[in-house]
């Protein structure tokens, strides 16, 4: 917590040196025709210093107050004095966001208590142009300790005139909502630390919003609005875990149109989230995909009424056939080869020059297994498989025979009878995700994983294979920056062979012979320095390459770490957006605003039947009531019920 001189007044009040009149007025709230509440408000323009926006601040102080205050906006009524009196009616109060903050903000300094001071902050934007997505300004601030909310009052492709507000409209708290493009509530000052105020508190947020903000979130070129249709709408339903508010709510954001293409019955296609999208097409889409696949694709799209710009999917295995689809269609795409290559787990690994072996199905692997043609420890894994099912880390032929009743379980499955086995690296693992626009590198970062339970086979029981089921992951890496560069260029080149110039893409690997290793130390396991020299250099290994952002919420955090929205970012890749492609890839100028740690708690389950029972309610939510001192340190949790 930042601690400033104990000379400061402890105090939520305002405090300002300046001996002119300040622009001010009052707010009075009403329900019916009782008058619930009376405050009095006084703005302060922040000094400019160069930055691209207008902060204004607000001082809220609750003059007079009923006991209550209503739990629904709707039937209240605002009325603002300063050069004269404005009604605002109840349909404006539910309706407009910036009114629904105003109440926010009220309802909370009431409940601070008589005398007490609450601020506001404001934005005006001062580039003449459209905001590079409407929520980019509550986005960006996450997490941020000193606000206690921010709201957007910007609508998609909003624009700006890029005027500041002058003096007189600093005087109309009406002007100031008309003008801002956000408006966020700060923390309580004397609850944040007894010797800050709000003027030293406001001064704090000032340098927040320069971490934050600067860049380029007002685009000063027309941004056309453009239409993409989304190939699989998301397997699994929001309320069951699945990423679709985060691809959804960012599309509608940016001002793009979706048309999703998934079978009919799929929870888009009602009314529930009709929303998120602009039309349904029912198409038959199966797992794995058929020989008809791409056909039914380019149907779909001819038969809709409306064009559209691009088509994409973020199911890996159907990146072959939409890829066919789009040359079809006419449609920009890197084509069916770099996609056929990058999501199949062999043909990649032979791209990388390794020693894969190809088996299909179980009857193939045993013979192999049984001429001895295996180099141990390896890896067995299917070869278009998700989410680490079915790989297995095999030391010797009685591990292998062991990995064949699995293997007999995922052909029976959607993962296919095709096999890979190759290699095995026991160096630290990392997920790298790229950003790529044109081939560029737009933004890349690395994180850690710790090691799964295979990675400890030799410590584990004699004969029970372990899986390689995400447990940990912390971001940034700790990796030394040399080995980070070196997955960087290497995994960039490999890409770019490809012919994967363009998208979020997430990949995997390992670096071989890291300087760095997994040791338990005080009873904790942790990256250390080895002991040591190596005799041989670091290199990269890649594991495999998802040419999407990256799942089971990971995404999220990346965002709240660097600012950074990679649904966003793919949406607007595929429509070619390349202006706020370049903006969006920006992060915060001091860099990553806290190191943060993805916690996955994993079910314990019968792995040879792939059967379980979740037989609970939301397990992080009851951790977190059992346990405060945690529950500070969670940014956020997620329960994903339904599945196995």
């Amino acid at each position: 917590m930042t601690r400033v001189s104990s000379a400061l007044r402890p105090t939520g009040e305002w405090s300002e040196a300046k001996e002119i009149p300040l622009p001010s007025g009052t707010v009075r709230v009403g329900l019916d025709e009782r008058v619930l509440c009376e405050f009095t408000w006084q703005s302060f323009e922040n000094p400019t210093a160069g930055k691209p926006w207008q902060s204004i601040d607000v001082v809220f102080q609750c003059k007079k107050a009923a006991e209550s205050w209503p739990a629904s906006l709707f039937n209240l009524n605002f009325s603002f004095e300063s050069h004269g009196m404005i009604e605002l009616g109840q349909a404006q109060c539910s309706s407009s966001p910036a009114l629904q903050f105003l109440a926010e903000v009220l309802r909370s300094t009431k409940d601070t208590g008589p005398c007490c001071a609450r601020v506001a902050k404001f934005i005006v934007p001062l580039t003449k142009g459209q905001i590079v997505r409407s929520d980019i300004i509550p986005r960006r601030l996450v997490d941020c300790e000193l606000i206690e909310s921010t709201v957007s009052f910007a609508n998609p492709l909003h624009f700006h005139t890029g005027n500041p507000l002058s003096s007189a409209e600093l005087c109309d708290l009406q002007s100031i909502f008309s003008a801002s493009t956000a408006g966020m509530l700060l923390k309580d000052a004397p609850k944040l630390a007894g010797e800050v105020n709000c003027r030293v508190l406001s001064h704090l947020v000032e340098s927040e919003l320069t971490n934050r903000l600067s860049f380029p979130w007002i685009i000063t070129q027309s941004i056309p609005r453009k239409k993409l249709a989304i190939v699989e709408g998301g397997f699994a339903h929001p309320d069951d875990g699945g990423n679709g508010s985060s691809i959804y709510t960012a599309a509608k954001s940016l001002g793009i149109d979706i048309v999703v293409l998934d079978n009919a019955g799929h929870w888009l296609e009602g009314p529930k989230f009709s929303e998120w999208r602009e039309a349904f097409l029912p198409t038959k889409l199966v797992q794995p995909p058929d020989a008809e696949f791409a056909d039914r694709i380019v149907q779909s799209i001819q038969s809709y009424h409306g064009k559209v710009d691009a088509i994409v999917t973020f199911c890996d295995s159907y990146q072959v056939p939409v890829a066919e689809a789009a040359q079809r269609l006419g449609l920009e795409t890197p084509g069916p080869t770099a996609y056929d290559i990058a999501t199949d787990k062999f043909k990649l690994s032979v791209f990388e020059g390794r020693d894969a072996k190809l088996v299909s199905g179980t009857a193939e692997a045993l013979e192999l297994a049984g001429r001895g043609d295996v180099n141990y420890p390896a890896i067995v894994k299917p070869c278009s498989g998700w989410c680490s099912e079915g790989v297995m880390r095999i030391d010797n032929t009685s591990d292998f025979l062991s990995a064949l009743e699995r293997m007999q379980n995922i052909e029976a499955g959607s993962h296919g009878n095709k096999f890979v086995i190759e290699p095995y690296c026991s160096g630290p693992e990392v997920d790298a995700n790229f950003v790529l626009f044109d081939g560029e590198i737009l933004f890349f970062e690395v994180s850690d994983d710790f090691p799964k339970s295979a990675d400890m086979n030799g410590a584990t029981e004699p004969g029970k294979l372990g899986t390689f089921q995400e447990l940990d992951g912390v971001y940034p890496s700790q990796l030394p920056a040399a080995e980070q560069s070196l997955l960087r260029v290497w995994f960039h080149n490999t890409l770019l062979r490809l012919g994967l110039r363009n998208g979020v893409m997430h990949l995997e690997g390992r670096v071989d012979n890291s300087a760095f290793e997994y040791r338990s130390e005080n009873g904790l396991l942790d990256l250390h320095a080895r002991g040591g020299a190596s005799k041989d250099d670091p290199s990269p290994w890649l594991i495999e390459i998802n040419p999407r952002p990256l799942g089971l919420k990971a995404a999220e955090i990346i965002e709240s770490t660097y600012g950074i929205d990679y649904w966003g970012l793919a949406l607007i890749i595929a429509v070619h957006d390349k202006e706020r492609a370049k903006a969006l890839t920006r992060p915060f100028l001091n860099g990553p605003q806290y190191t943060s740690i993805l916690v996955l708690i994993q079910t314990d389950y019968d792995q040879s039947s792939c059967e379980g029972i979740f037989d609970s309610e939301d397990i992080c939510l009851e951790l977190c009531t059992r346990r405060p001192d945690l529950a500070k340190q969670i940014s956020s949790s997620g329960c994903f019920t339904g599945q196995k």
